[in-house]
């Protein structure tokens, strides 16, 4: 069965199991996960893409139409094996590349490692989000372990400084990246100076999936007090990038939406999924997945095929995910998720 689809982006989780930070909220590489060596003791540690998977998703992507390659946003893509391939093929196909990066900019280039990757970025880029959770070192580098807010500081300055030396062949954005909690709420609309400051295109964030017991007590939708005064911080944020009124800026904000704070659960009430039928997420071994949601629940959503065995265009036109697309508001996953987007 075929069916016209609004398909126009793909994220190939190359690398899940790799990053060199790590982030107290990060579903894998959080001090609250079970570790690596654990993990891997037991057989449970998520291999690399193999290069032919890679070319194999990339070529059909482009085929579909799909206009927007998004490399690993589990794990740091940077330190993909294959991540020069992956540019390459952007390059030969003529895809967008929209590119998570936790901001460190590892590269074999060492000190020449933040221009080492813009200068092979830009020109293909869409979007580069730089991960950011604090406007202090305090709270920055307690969750981003591993991170140096000074350091992100410097890095994002060089990062920029090449877009702008490169915008008239090609714009690439650059935004700010965060999630959502408790531990950096008060600092956010320093984010938001620091990221006008710095000469950013967006800052972005979303609220936090709370993965572990420990970070139930971070979260902002679970008591009515932090859900008001996130509501209240979505208006000094407005306010900020709106120049007060007087000088408005450039930079845009994305997902500073208000939160029901009578309904705890559903986190807008009637939101439609971003996703469902307009994206695509593959894991490294070839699963077919519907969302970003984290991996042991978009499971509970059922299996749709491998990439390995099957072709996009023959999950895609499954009844299997032409029946989620349609009643995925009667799924508890997609009821409770932080994505899903408010009706305009």
């Amino acid at each position: 069965m075929n069916i016209k689809h609004d398909f126009w982006r793909i994220t190939l989780d190359t690398n899940p199991d790799f990053c060199n930070l790590n982030c107290t909220m990060c579903e894998d590489h959080s001090p609250y996960s079970e570790s690596k060596a654990s993990r891997k003791k037991r057989g449970a540690l998520r291999p690399n893409m193999d290069k032919a998977l890679l070319e194999k998703v990339i070529r059909e992507a482009h085929e579909m139409g799909i206009r927007e390659i998004i490399p690993s946003t589990m794990g740091e893509p940077l330190i993909y094996p294959d991540f020069e391939v992956f540019l390459d093929l952007c390059h030969e196909l003529g895809l967008k590349l929209n590119l998570t990066t936790n901001g460190t900019f590892p590269s074999p280039e060492k000190h020449q490692s933040v221009e080492f990757w813009a200068k092979r970025i830009m020109p293909i880029g869409s979007d580069v989000k730089i991960s950011w959770n604090g406007a202090t070192p305090e709270t920055h580098d307690a969750i981003m372990l591993k991170a140096s807010l000074e350091q992100h500081i410097q890095n994002a300055k060089r990062f920029i400084a090449v877009r702008d030396e490169l915008a008239r062949d090609n714009y690439c954005s650059v935004t700010m990246q965060l999630t959502f909690m408790r531990n950096n709420l008060e600092e956010i609309p320093d984010m938001v100076r620091l990221a006008i400051d710095l000469g950013f295109d967006r800052i972005k964030g979303h609220q936090l999936w709370s993965h572990f017991p420990e970070l139930e007590q971070q979260s902002l939708r679970n008591d009515t007090v932090y859900a008001e005064r996130w509501n209240q911080i979505v208006d000094i944020c407005h306010s900020i990038a709106d120049g007060n009124g007087i000088n408005p800026t450039s930079i845009k904000l994305d997902n500073f939406n208000k939160l029901e704070v009578s309904s705890s659960k559903d986190i807008t009430l009637e939101g439609e999924c971003p996703f469902l039928g307009k994206e695509i997420w593959v894991d490294p071994n070839g699963r077919f997945n519907v969302c970003c949601a984290p991996d042991q629940e978009r499971k509970k959503l059922g299996y749709f095929g491998n990439l390995r065995e099957n072709s996009l265009k023959e999950i895609i036109s499954s009844d299997s995910y032409i029946d989620l697309k349609n009643n995925y508001h009667t799924k508890k996953l997609c009821q409770d998720c932080n994505m899903r987007r408010p009706n305009e």
